[in-house]
């Protein structure tokens, strides 16, 4: 990624192998932030970043048109609106949920695979006389990456765009497809030098605003899913995520991001395929990423590695983006059919994506639309997360559906069982998870009980749900009962032997926010419960 930005850029070599070194030292850093706990900052897992692809576009783009410095500002820019993101988790769940998020990596990974395709399609490839080695060499990258996902097995299966690059150069030096003045560049590097960081410099480019913000979102999304599966894999009685430590993941990895931006670094972001690692391995304690800053720093100090990445052959760069892409469009898919595909996420999947294809299909279109509307139609990615998140937030109106119970009257027992016979209707209709309805049940029942000892009449319940939160409604006459509160703050301790001891505990059933509220023996209690 940073070689290709840098190429973008028209960087000359010594100052790409320094951009590369000081990218190297940045994931460094956020390697170990990201395994810190540090108040609201840091999870307190073993999550290695990347230079991550979801940036990749936005980063072309400015390199090529507006050069390297804006790379740098406005990766600043996107890691602060990712911190914000972190910051707003919660509040934003609504306006970003699965199908949202989903068709926004869809979105990422076909401007990949069509930046991949570019490389290897460029005017200079088609009129190079080794262009036939050169789409043999890419042919031969894919399938090996191919080959090894889909029949490998292990680390070979988790490491296949390592293992397919690493066979590309291989087979580049064999057909001699390597950039012409590769080994005079290679020569010319010493052997050991720290990254002289005097090239770097600084512009804001408010035009890109827009399409670096929305890989900011992209990328904390990205790491919410990450951060989750680091959770399940600590701790064997895993039952709902620890929102405090993503929240702070994924504020640690806007933080990084931004001091990545700050040295060279186009734009980094948690790796799903690294903890992919560490779940094969069982290596997953956060010390470890002390080491892996170790080494990062340890190779930024070696130009003659950086230059073998920075000269990297572009029939590999192509297979490796191409598959990337792939493997990120899937991902995308995987995501927005993790929840019911209900009418309005039919509707919200097919519009985003048909006029983020136009984009593709009718440039010359939208070339002729007035120049302020290019940060929102600029690329496909930019129009997709437009239309589904204004179609999202439009439907969002009236999603409330709502059914009542009177227990204790009309011959309905003011018992638990009386409400979790209604509430098994109602969250039927509504498509709610087995998991959440039971949550919902063991609470409502406890409540019910205590509801019980106090009220001198009927209890008025109120069950709603707009399929991302259910909320829960007692109205009745008498005393307000000693209910437990909220969700318990969890502080993560050191060992992570204790987490999963003690999960049994930190993890009890709660509602996510409780309110209680009386007027002089007229009671109100209300439950919330974030699915």
């Amino acid at each position: 990624m940073v070689a290709l930005v840098a190429e973008a850029a028209k960087l000359p070599q010594e100052t790409a192998r320094n951009a590369m070194g000081l990218a190297m030292i940045a994931v460094a850093f956020l390697t170990v932030l990201q395994s810190l706990r540090l108040g609201p900052i840091g999870s307190g897992y073993l999550c290695p970043p990347v230079v991550s692809a979801i940036y990749l576009p936005s980063a072309m783009l400015a390199a090529s048109v507006f050069g390297f410095p804006v790379v740098c500002g406005m990766v600043i820019f996107a890691g602060g609106c990712e911190v914000a993101v972190g910051g707003l988790l919660n509040s934003l769940r609504k306006f970003f949920p699965a199908v949202v998020s989903g068709v926004v990596i869809i979105a990422v990974g076909i401007e990949l695979g069509k930046i991949g395709l570019g490389v290897l399609f460029d005017p200079k490839v088609m009129h190079d006389p080794r262009v036939n080695d050169m789409f043999l060499t890419a042919l031969l990258v894919l399938l090996t990456m191919i080959a090894l996902a889909v029949w490998g097995n292990g680390l070979p299966k988790l490491l296949c765009v390592l293992i397919g690059i690493l066979l590309g150069y291989g087979v580049a030096a064999l057909l001699q497809v390597f950039p012409q003045d590769f080994s005079t560049e290679l020569a010319r590097s010493p052997f050991f030098a720290l990254p002289d960081p005097r090239f770097l410099s600084y512009r804001f480019e408010p035009s890109l605003m827009l399409p670096f913000a929305i890989a900011g979102l992209a990328s904390g999304l990205r790491v919410v899913g990450v951060l989750t599966t680091c959770q399940q894999m600590n701790d064997a009685a895993w039952r709902r995520p620890n929102m405090e430590s993503i929240s702070g993941g994924v504020i640690a990895d806007g933080i990084g991001c931004a001091v990545g931006g700050a040295l060279a670094a186009p734009g980094m972001s948690a790796s799903p395929s690294l903890v992919g690692i560490e779940k094969i391995t069982g290596v997953t304690s956060r010390i470890v990423a002390w080491p892996i800053a170790g080494w990062l720093v340890a190779l930024s100090c070696l130009p003659q590695f950086a230059s073998l990445i920075v000269n990297m052959p572009r029939p590999v760069m192509a297979a490796a983006l191409f598959f990337n892409g792939s493997l990120m469009f899937v991902a995308g898919i995987q995501l927005v059919v993790s929840r019911p595909i209900t009418l309005r996420a039919t509707l919200i999947i097919g519009l985003s994506l048909l006029s983020a294809l136009s984009v593709l299909f009718f440039p010359e279109f939208y070339k002729s639309l007035p120049s302020w509307t290019r940060q929102f139609t600029g690329s496909e990615i930019t129009v997709a997360v437009v239309v589904s998140t204004a179609l999202n937030a439009l439907f969002l109106l009236g999603a409330w559906r709502y059914g009542q119970l009177r227990l204790g009257a009309d011959g309905t027992p003011l018992t638990a069982a009386s409400f979790n016979s209604f509430f098994g209707q109602q969250a039927s209709e509504w498509n709610i998870p087995a998991a959440d309805v039971q949550r919902v049940r063991e609470v409502v029942d406890q409540a019910i009980e205590h509801v019980a000892a106090k009220t001198q009449g009927p209890v008025r319940i109120q069950v709603g749900s707009d399929s991302f939160d259910i909320r829960v409604t007692l109205n009745y006459t008498g005393n307000l009962p000693n209910l437990p509160d909220a969700r318990p703050r969890v502080d993560l301790v050191e060992e992570q032997s204790f987490v999963s001891g003690l999960s049994g505990y930190l993890s009890g059933l709660h509602a996510d926010h409780i309110e209680r509220s009386a007027k002089g023996e007229e009671c109100e209690i209300k439950l919330l419960f974030r699915l």
